[in-house]
């Protein structure tokens, strides 16, 4: 027969609850022991990778701490599910079986949120509620990989529990009252809410912070978060809105007179026209759009000073010969609300305007707008267009052909990978269409793919050789050399990419609308597989416009960002070539700012993932979650306190919610009488 844990048939409640803590602290010392031993496991497959930053002991210690109080925090939780097994279970065999198994659970979901920042480098967060069933499915199987190491990861952790659960059951020294002692803590650390993700100004840089936090405290207070946190309504109408007004370009202020308490985005449009004089125009001759958006184009690897070193060749060339914006901004860190933002300066509504579906409201955009205009409109993409509602956006704008992955039958079969038909095939696909192109003007919307998981390009090998010349190229001393070679297929996907838009403005070039062609390109985001530096790095993109219509270039340091776009462009075709637009308009951006120092004069959010609205931005400082930073030229952040200026921003931030939660509830962003007078 089995031993009983009890040996009288029966316990009052009281005594077999102090039972259960005392037995249940003891099994929970397994359970520490191994969340620290899976976290020497965590750093050491880091290391092997060649990942793990330089400097890094006395923080990774520090990251400790931080784990024990999620443990604790955890306590309380892991507890109610182990008396429910231990007041149902008479054999202690089993009673020690339950713990393990809640236990193993634990250690299962803190396995599988590291396997996603194995591939990523960044936490997962909330931004996991954003995303449809099939949209998981396709990011996690084309960043998926199984191999040696990864197994070994999820097999020891489990195999230390068990053993040391089985260690545990034969000692016996924990005592009431150090097991009440310490559920008084864990209680009192929830009570207050105390994080168990420590401040990011300890750390050197953005990526030995994702490293060091635990990734299941991180997933869990972000989730609480999404789910709890609510702001404070604030009158956005109220007479010391924008109070605080910055200097425009001619001396002027960015002021946003807000016209109608039912659409909280609808304003008076005063963009003024800060690019018709750097081209040569003839209102006769309307000029064609063509906007590439390149996956993952990060300045941390393109343009001057890129602190990885630039390995976009082409890009750098034609920079040169163009307007390019040195400190420019994504308004996103994932794709989720790039075409909303670029093409629409768009808000980003609960989860990004795409996220709405069929329910998007109707929106003025440069593409409905220049389709209403006489324009004949595309769309092209070598990936599936119901990814994040793509293909409802652009339909949404009249667009009049959409290409995407199910019209490249012609190309290679093996090719048509994870997420679809590659960056070379998509410029060919491009230029073939291109040079059919019905007389008139046009505009075209390009988005790659190349540059995203799994970082896998037609002819590697070639790319990985080209890499290798430009570490040479660019005096690397052989421990650089090393560190960058860890990432070697993104850098080769990089040079992949760079090479396919190489490609596509040389075969351009022949084609007879190339003359009067207005070319536009950015990054959505830089990509996370290459560690990031700050918590800017993932917005920093490069912005270049480049046309044979330029009459000077000129390489500009002032601030602006996607939201800014288009602004700007409808703004420059409304006064060069007599477009018709509205002069109310929904934009939360207010045009690029074209001078060459560096400043900024503009105020907006960063929406970091789908569900993490936690950046803004105002002046030449970033609020990032609780944290203020000064911006310095190329985005360098530095921490600073300043309780006033972040009183300031955290006030603006919170008038830009209450306008977002206002839109999110009503849906109302643009009256109908506005929206049939200009819909494409």
């Amino acid at each position: 027969m089995e031993n009983t844990f009890f040996e009288a048939p029966e316990y009052p409640v009281l005594d077999k609850l102090k039972n259960s803590l005392i037995l249940f602290l003891k099994y929970s010392l397994a359970l520490l022991a191994t969340i620290f031993f899976m976290k020497i496991l965590e750093y050491i497959y880091i290391a092997i990778k060649g990942q793990l930053p330089t400097g890094f002991f006395l923080q990774g210690l520090k990251a400790l701490f931080f784990d024990v109080i999620f443990f604790l925090k955890c306590f309380p939780f892991l507890y109610i599910l182990f008396v429910l097994f231990f007041f149902s279970l008479k054999v202690k065999k089993y009673i020690l079986i339950s713990a393990g198994i809640i236990f193993s659970l634990y250690i299962l979901i803190y396995l599988i949120l590291l396997k996603y920042f194995f591939t990523a480098l960044v936490p997962l967060g909330s931004d996991l509620y954003g995303y449809s069933a099939s949209d998981i499915k396709q990011t996690v199987s084309a960043g998926l990989s199984i191999n040696f190491l990864t197994i070994i990861l999820f097999i020891l952790p489990f195999v230390f529990l068990w053993f040391v659960l089985k260690w545990m059951e034969k000692i016996n020294f924990i005592k009431i009252n150090v097991a009440v002692g310490v559920m008084v803590v864990a209680l009192a650390l929830l009570y207050f809410n105390v994080s168990a993700v420590p401040n990011p100004n300890g750390f050197k840089t953005d990526y030995a912070y994702n490293v060091a936090i635990n990734k299941q405290a991180y997933f869990f207070e972000r989730s609480y978060a999404y789910f709890f946190d609510n702001e404070p309504d604030i009158d956005i109408y109220a007479s010391n809105y924008f109070e605080d007004e910055s200097d425009g370009e001619n001396g002027g202020k960015e002021v946003f007179k807000y016209v109608d308490a039912n659409y909280p985005f609808l304003r008076e449009d005063h963009t003024p026209d800060v690019l018709g004089n750097f081209f040569t125009t003839d209102s006769a001759n309307r000029p064609n759009i063509v906007i590439i958006q390149v996956e993952g184009l990060g300045r941390a690897f393109s343009g001057p000073n890129a602190y990885l070193g630039s390995f976009t060749p082409f890009l750098d060339q034609l920079r040169s010969r163009s307007l390019y914006f040195e400190n420019f901004l994504a308004s996103q860190g994932r794709t989720f609300a790039s075409l909303p933002s670029i093409l629409g300066s768009l808000p980003f509504f609960e989860k990004g305007y795409n996220d709405l579906g069929a329910a998007m409201p109707n929106a003025i955009t440069t593409l409905g707008l220049v389709k209403r205009n006489g324009y004949h409109t595309s769309f092209l993409m070598g990936t599936n267009v119901t990814f994040d509602n793509e293909g409802l956006f652009i339909k949404g704008q009249g667009v009049d052909r959409m290409i995407s992955k199910a019209d490249f039958s012609e190309f290679p079969i093996e090719h048509n990978s994870y997420w679809g038909y590659p960056d070379l095939d998509l410029m060919k696909k491009a230029i073939a269409y291109y040079s059919k192109q019905p007389n008139g003007p046009f505009m075209s919307y390009i988005q790659t793919i190349s540059m995203h998981t799994p970082y896998k390009v037609p002819d590697m090998d070639r790319y990985y050789a080209q890499f290798e010349d430009l570490l040479k190229k660019m005096g690397f001393n052989e421990a650089q050399k090393e560190e960058h070679r860890i990432y070697k297929d993104q850098y080769a996907s990089i040079l992949y990419t760079d090479e396919a838009l190489k490609y596509f403005f040389e075969a351009f070039a022949k084609l007879p609308s190339y003359q009067h062609t207005i070319f536009i390109l950015t990054g959505d985001h830089r990509l996370p597989e290459i560690p990031m530096s700050t918590k800017i790095d993932r917005y920093h993109v490069p912005l270049i416009i480049y046309s044979p219509m330029l009459k000077r270039t000129a390489s500009i340091r002032s601030m602006s960002s996607h939201l800014d776009i288009a602004p700007s462009l409808t703004k420059f075709l409304q006064v060069n070539y007599g477009m018709v637009a509205p002069s109310l308009v929904t934009w939360v951006g207010s045009g690029l700012d074209t001078v060459k120092q560096f400043r900024n004069i503009h105020r907006y959010p960063l929406k970091q993932t789908v569900n993490d609205l936690i950046d803004y931005v105002s002046g030449e400082y970033l609020l990032n979650d609780k944290t203020l930073f000064s911006i310095g030229d190329n985005m360098n952040l530095q921490p600073m306190q300043d309780d006033n200026k972040a009183n300031q921003l955290r006030g603006e931030f919170l008038q830009y919610k209450s306008q977002n939660n206002q839109l999110v509830q009503s849906l109302k962003l643009l009256p109908d009488s506005i929206y049939k007078k200009f819909k494409p």
